[in-house]
């Protein structure tokens, strides 16, 4: 079919939650990111069947530069017509635009059809990950725990690389460990250490900051890591902390099993490709 593409603005806003909510039901989130996503570099996707809108898909240009690709959705009945194909598209024109190094997003182990588009596109599985979450948030103590300066957030974080296999998540968004992501990490207020347990946090969230706490790194005493992070979610109304991380990090995964976090049933998988 002979689709047509263009970026959204501010008055395309009700015809994409219209297309979001047909596709993802209650599992919405387009209309409370809209104004942060218009913050930063790329743009809102938008396919039509002439005059219809059908589908939209995000490209948002990460602080180290990297392009990330989310919130494709598309009307079901036009599943497998091209449309998908359309977006994706229009998503390397902006990786190009941009000079973004590389390109990423992330789907389910099981979504064949959306792992199957991304590989048209030369996105290889990278890395499997799971999240992890909290919703009986008892206790909770700040301990000493203390924002940082950028300088010492890429100190804390660069040496934890290799532990998280190069990936740290805010709302299943998956930003590569580097200097320039922690830097800006700090600069938003997500750093967080404890000098006298010798422990540090990195956690909040991208969006819809009133849902989830998401713990995105933590180093040191792990304990007291979450320990902060329920105190933190409790002080601002948060009721749920999350945490996802890839599958091969034993050490992290007992510590949350340890105080109640209850893994998701599906695994996630991280798609990437280097141009």
């Amino acid at each position: 079919m002979a689709f047509t593409v263009k970026l959204a603005t501010y008055d395309d806003l009700k015809a994409c939650d219209a297309v979001e909510r047909e596709t993802m039901g209650d599992y919405v989130y387009l209309q409370d990111a809209w104004h942060y996503f218009n913050s930063l570099d790329g743009g809102l996707v938008c396919v039509y069947d002439g005059d219809k809108m059908i589908g939209i898909g995000r490209f948002t240009v990460l602080p180290d530069g990297t392009g990330w690709l989310e919130t494709l959705r598309v009307i079901p009945s036009y599943h497998r017509q091209g449309a998908g194909r359309k977006i994706y598209e229009m998503y390397m024109e902006l990786a190009k635009k941009y000079n973004c190094p590389s390109v990423a997003m992330f789907t389910g182990l099981t979504n064949v059809a959306s792992s199957g588009l991304a590989e048209v596109f030369g996105l290889r599985t990278v890395m499997k990950h799971k999240g992890w979450h909290l919703t009986n948030l008892e206790g909770g103590n700040p301990h000493g725990f203390e924002h940082v300066n950028w300088q010492r957030a890429v100190e804390l974080i660069m040496p934890k690389k290799d532990e998280y296999n190069n990936y740290f998540t805010f709302n299943r968004t998956f930003h590569h460990v580097n200097e320039a992501n922690a830097k800006q990490f700090a600069i938003e207020g997500k750093v967080f250490e404890d000098k006298e347990s010798g422990s540090f946090i990195v956690c909040g969230g991208r969006f819809q900051h009133n849902v989830a706490l998401h713990i995105a790194m933590m180093g040191g005493d792990m304990d007291k890591c979450i320990d902060f992070a329920i105190n933190y979610a409790k002080a601002q109304g948060i009721k749920k902390v999350s945490c996802t991380f890839a599958l091969d990090n034993p050490a992290l995964e007992e510590a949350l099993k340890a105080r109640g976090f209850a893994p998701e049933s599906s695994t996630i998988i991280t798609k990437e490709v280097v141009f």
